[in-house]
C-alpha cells in the first residue's frame, strides 16, 4: 500500500490493514473471481473446481481452451469471452512496448482520418484498384492540359472532373489507412513481415492491402486483445486503437483487468449501466434525502488506481518495474476505498426482471428461404433490482437475448425451423453453476459437435467441447443461472431450460440480429460479476462439483465421436432463492402466438412423417426439456 500523503510504498500484514479500513486487491497471478475460488465445505473439506486450473491457465497464457498447454509463444486474447489477462502478462507487455511504441505519426493521421473502412473482397479490391489507377491517370492528364498545379484546382477549373477526383480520394484514403494498419499490425506480431507472408499458403497468406482472411484474423486478434466489440473489420474504436501508441493500449488493458479485481474484492455491482439522460437512478435514504446511484465499479477502481499509482502510463511502467514476476505469485495491495451505500447489507432484497422487448413471432425467412431480421426498437434487458425501506430500485440494466427462429434437428436427421421462444412470466434461480457444461440434445445439428483442432502437430477432428463446456466459448459460457417455475409444496421445480448465463458471442448480444435458443445471454465478464454478487449478497449453499459421467456416441461422415462430460460444473444454491420476472415484451407483427412445432425449410424435400409427428420432447414454449435448454 502507499502511506497516505507520500507517493512510497509500505508493507503492512493484511490484518493490520483490513484493520485500518483498508479493501485488500489481490494482484495474484492466480486469482480468479469468487466463482473459481477455492472453497471448502463447512467440515472444512476442500470442494475442488474442475474448471478454476483452466481460468488460471487462460489468464497466464498457459494452456489453451482445452487445458492443455499453449504452444510456445502462444497468446491468449480472451477479454472479450471474460477472462482478463493477470498482471504477470501484463507486465510482459508494459516492459516489451516501452521499446516500441508501434505508432508513427502519418500513420495515426491516417486511420484516425477514417472514420471506417467498408469491406472488399480482394477480387473486387483489386478491380477498385486498377480503375482507380486509371481514373488517377486521366485526371493527371487533364490537369497538365488544363495547365494548373494541382488535382484540387482541375476540379474547380472543371467541375465535371470533381466527382471522378472525389472518388479517387476518398480509394486512396482507404488505401492509405490500410497500409497504415498493416504497418502496425506488423510491429505488434499480428500480421508476418511481407517477405514471410510471400512464402506462407492458405489463410495466413496476407496480400499487402487486401482485406484477405489473414488480415481479418489479425484484426480479430487485436480486437480481442484491447477488448474491442467489433465485427473484423475497419470500423471507429479498431482504427482509434491502432492509431495509439502501444503503451497506452497496455494501460487500458491494465485499467479493465485491475477493475475486475476491484469489484470483485470491494463486492459492489453499480456500474453506471441504469443511468439515462436524466441522470443516475435516485432512491431515498435513511434520513429521507433523495440519494443519487453511485457508479461504484467505476469510482472504486478510480480510486485504487490513483492510490496505487497506475492511473498514468508511466506511474504503471515503474510499478511494473518495481515489481517482477515472482512477486505477482503473491502480490497484494491495499486502498481506502469510499463506504458502500446503505442499502448493502450480508443479504439483500435482490430480484431480476428481463424485459423481452420487441418481440416477433412471424417467420423470418420467405418461401424462397431469403431471411430478413425484423427491426426493433425495444432491446431485450436484464435489470438487478435492490428492495431498501419498501423503495425498490435498479442497480444494473444490461442488454441481452431472447429467442427466436432457429434451426433444429429432427428424429429423422433432417433439419427444420423452429421458433425457440423465452417462456415468460414468474421465475426463481435456485441453482447457479460456475464452469456449467451443456448436454446438447439429440435435436442439436451434428456439424456443431464437431471441431477441427491441431493436435502434435495435426490437424484433426474431435469432439467440440467448446460447444459443450466447460469453458467460455461453451453454450453457456462460465457461468449460469438456471430460470425455474418453483415447485409447490412438495412438488420439484419445473425447469424448461431456460437460463441467464454468460457467453462468447458477444457481436450476437449487442447486434441488431441477435437472438438465442431462449436462454438470456450477457457478456461472460457480466455474467461473472453479476453471480459473484448474487452469492455474496445473499444466503446461499456451497454444493460444489455435480459429478454427471455422461456419455454418447455419435456418428459424423465415416467417422465415430466418443462424448463424455464427467460433470455439470461447480454448484451454489441460492437460499431462499432469486426472484425472476421475464415480461411479455411487445409483440409486433401479425402472429400474437409462437409458431408451434417444426416447420419445413422453404425447397428443401423431406421424407416422411410430417413434421408434427417428430416432436421429441421439447415443450410447448420451444424450450427444451430438463437439464437440455439450449443456450
Amino acid at each position: 500500500m502507499f502511506a497516505e500523503g507520500e507517493r512510497q510504498e509500505r508493507w503492512l500484514s493484511a490484518e493490520a490493514a483490513t484493520a485500518a479500513g483498508y479493501t485488500i486487491i489481490d494482484l495474484n497471478d492466480e486469482w480468479t473471481p469468487f466463482l473459481f475460488e477455492e472453497l471448502a465445505d463447512p467440515a472444512g473439506r476442500p470442494l475442488p473446481n474442475r474448471y478454476r486450473r483452466v481460468f488460471i491457465g487462460l489468464a497466464n497464457d498457459e494452456l489453451d481452451g482445452d487445458g492443455q498447454p499453449l504452444e510456445p509463444g502462444g497468446k491468449n486474447y480472451l477479454e472479450v469471452y471474460g477472462i482478463f489477462p493477470s498482471l504477470s502478462v501484463i507486465r510482459d507487455r508494459f516492459l516489451l512496448d516501452e521499446k516500441r511504441t508501434c505508432a508513427v505519426p502519418d500513420d495515426q493521421a491516417a486511420m484516425l482520418a477514417q472514420k471506417s473502412i467498408s469491406y472488399v473482397a480482394p477480387p473486387a479490391a483489386k478491380r477498385n484498384a486498377a480503375k482507380q489507377k486509371k481514373a488517377f491517370a486521366e485526371l493527371e492528364k487533364a490537369r497538365i492540359a488544363a495547365n494548373v498545379d494541382t488535382l484540387a484546382a482541375l476540379a474547380t477549373a472543371q467541375p465535371k472532373q470533381a466527382a471522378k477526383l472525389k472518388e479517387y480520394e476518398r480509394w486512396a484514403a482507404d488505401q492509405a489507412a490500410i497500409a497504415a494498419a498493416e504497418r502496425r499490425l506488423i510491429c505488434e506480431g499480428f500480421l508476418p513481415e511481407p517477405e514471410v507472408s510471400a512464402k506462407k499458403k492458405g489463410p495466413l497468406k496476407h496480400e499487402p492491402l487486401m482485406q484477405d482472411e489473414a488480415m481479418r484474423l489479425a484484426l480479430r486478434s487485436f480486437q480481442q486483445k484491447h477488448m474491442i466489440y467489433d465485427g473484423h473489420s475497419f470500423r471507429p474504436r479498431t482504427l482509434e486503437a491502432l492509431a495509439k501508441p502501444t503503451l497506452e493500449n497496455d494501460h487500458a488493458a491494465l485499467v479493465r483487468a485491475f477493475r475486475e479485481r476491484v469489484i470483485a474484492a470491494a463486492d459492489v455491482l453499480e456500474d453506471g449501466s441504469t443511468e439515462t439522460k436524466k441522470g443516475p437512478v435516485m432512491y431515498t435514504s435513511a434520513s429521507g434525502e433523495k440519494v443519487p446511484l453511485r457508479n461504484l465499479a467505476e469510482e472504486y477502481t478510480k480510486a485504487a488506481l490513483e492510490q496505487l499509482g497506475l492511473d498514468t502510463v508511466d506511474g504503471a511502467l515503474a510499478f511494473f518495474k518495481r515489481h517482477d514476476d515472482a512477486e505477482f505469485k503473491h502480490l497484494r495491495a491495499g486502498v481506502k476505498l469510499g463506504p458502500r451505500p446503505e442499502y448493502y447489507a450480508p443479504h439483500m432484497e435482490l430480484s431480476i426482471v428481463v424485459d423481452r422487448g420487441d418481440v416477433w413471432y412471424d417467420p423470418w425467412f420467405d418461401d424462397q428461404d431469403r431471411w430478413r431480421y425484423p427491426s426493433r426498437s425495444r432491446y431485450p434487458s436484464l435489470t438487478l433490482y435492490v428492495e431498501y425501506r419498501g423503495e425498490k430500485f435498479p442497480l444494473t440494466r444490461w442488454r441481452t437475448t431472447i429467442g427466436g427462429w432457429r434451426a433444429e434437428q429432427a428424429a429423422n436427421g433432417y433439419e427444420y425451423y423452429k421458433y425457440k421462444g423465452s417462456d415468460t412470466g414468474p421465475r426463481v434461480i435456485r441453482k447457479i453453476v460456475s464452469g456449467p457444461v451443456w448436454i446438447a440434445p439429440e435435436s442439436t445439428p451434428i456439424r456443431s459437435l464437431v471441431k477441427s483442432k491441431k493436435v502434435e502437430g495435426r490437424w484433426q477432428n474431435v469432439v467440440n467441447y467448446d460447444e459443450l463446456g466447460p469453458g467460455y466459448l461453451s453454450a453457456y459460457g462460465v457461468v449460469a443461472g438456471y430460470f425455474v417455475i418453483p415447485g409447490q409444496g412438495d412438488a420439484p421445480d419445473v425447469d424448461r431450460g431456460i437460463r441467464a448465463h454468460g457467453s462468447s458471442n458477444y457481436l450476437s448480444i449487442y447486434s441488431d440480429t441477435g437472438y438465442s435458443h431462449g436462454c438470456h445471454r450477457l457478456p461472460n465478464h457480466l455474467a461473472i460479476r453479476l453471480y459473484d454478487f448474487l452469492l455474496q449478497h445473499r444466503h446461499m449453499i456451497v454444493k460444489g462439483d455435480s459429478p454427471m459421467e455422461f456419455s454418447r456416441q455419435f456418428l459424423s461422415g465415416d467417422q465415430v465421436y466418443d462424448m463424455r462430460i464427467p460433470s455439470r460444473g461447480f454448484e451454489f444454491e441460492l437460499d431462499p432463492p432469486i426472484s425472476v420476472s421475464v415480461l411479455e415484451g411487445t409483440v409486433r407483427g401479425t402472429l400474437k402466438e409462437p409458431v408451434e412445432g417444426f416447420v419445413p425449410k422453404p425447397g428443401k424435400r423431406y421424407p416422411p412423417p410430417p413434421p408434427a409427428e417428430l416432436e421429441g420432447e421439447t415443450t410447448a414454449s420451444g424450450a427444451a426439456a430438463v437439464d437440455k435448454g439450449a443456450p
